[in-house]
């Protein structure tokens, strides 16, 4: 697979997915975490969070390993994008027709990306829900970010992406987190042993190592994506016993870092779901998986159990 095809991946995912919206003041994502799309085996990431139109574009080509010279907005990805060999400049008065990968570019206000040839599709970010250049993170009306038919901006012309390189193969990850259970947006990250942060996972993936003897030391969780929901955390850590951390937010660290301390449970109180419940399940060494049922209560208290990973979700 080339890497111009991840690219174009990549950004259909940026445009699909309802977690990123537009915006020209958080136009490089949230800082929060990654989204980790698989595409042939591999894994690559993009930044959660808002994009504008050229943000988008740069941060697909990326993170599929196509650089873009430093190019930043419309005005200077024309130059900075042909200066890495990797682009090349048609003109609209050349009728090179775009095939999928290559950016139609004005290059005072506006950029998209070529979904495919025929039919003539474009990917685009094009403004905010407020219809203006900012407003809530993600897509609130699934036209911040999406696909449309091809129309003329007018385009100065189109960047011709002319990477031949095919992927390399995957290096194996540190984390697996499997698949989601549903796409509810709560997010949540693990610091372990030896590895320290690692990468936000949601909704019932797997959040820490399993089989490494690596134990968890402190989790962090996102409820930023589920508007009205408070959490309440209580966590039993190793030589200090319970922790009450009362309501927390996205930089809530639940645990310690640091201490080489492992922590052994976790007690999440949730308000504002409705009729739905918080799960989560833990990973013990030498145990594998317990059980999960609702409430929010997940690792053991006296027995000197040590997590290794973590499940959280809403059902």
């Amino acid at each position: 697979m080339l890497k111009k095809e991840v690219a174009v991946q990549l950004m259909k995912h940026l445009v699909d997915h309802d977690w990123h919206g537009y915006s020209q003041y958080s136009r490089w994502g949230d800082g929060e975490g990654t989204c980790d799309i698989t595409i042939e085996g591999k894994v690559y990431k993009v930044e959660q969070g808002d994009r504008d139109c050229s943000s988008a574009i740069i941060s697909a080509f990326e993170a599929a390993g196509i650089k873009c010279g430093g190019a930043t907005y419309t005005g200077n990805m024309r130059a900075l994008m042909v200066g890495t060999g990797n682009f090349v400049w048609h003109p609209m008065s050349s009728e090179y027709v775009a095939q999928a990968g290559d950016v139609y570019l004005n290059e005072e206000c506006h950029t998209a990306m070529c979904l495919s040839a025929n039919p003539d599709m474009l990917m685009e970010f094009s403004i905010s829900e407020t219809g203006g250049i900012d407003g809530a993170e993600g897509d609130q009306t699934n036209w911040e970010s999406h696909t449309a038919a091809y129309y003329n901006y007018p385009w100065d012309g189109i960047l011709e992406c002319v990477n031949k390189e095919s992927v390399s193969a995957q290096k194996k990850s540190i984390q697996s987190p499997g698949f989601a259970k549903n796409n509810l947006g709560l997010w949540y990250r693990s610091h372990v042993e030896d590895y320290g942060w690692l990468d936000a996972v949601h909704d019932g993936q797997v959040s820490g190592t399993t089989g490494k003897g690596k134990r968890l030391e402190a989790i962090k969780i996102d409820t930023r994506k589920l508007p009205g929901v408070k959490l309440h955390a209580i966590a039993h850590i190793q030589n200090i016993g319970n922790v009450d951390y009362g309501y927390i937010d996205h930089n809530t660290i639940i645990g310690t870092v640091g201490k080489k301390k492992r922590l052994e449970a976790v007690n999440i109180i949730a308000e504002g779901l409705g009729e739905k419940k918080i799960y989560m399940q833990a990973h013990f060494d030498g145990d594998g998986w317990g059980t999960a049922v609702p409430g929010g209560n997940a690792g053991t208290y006296g027995l000197k159990k040590e997590m290794q990973a973590i499940r959280i979700w809403i059902a």
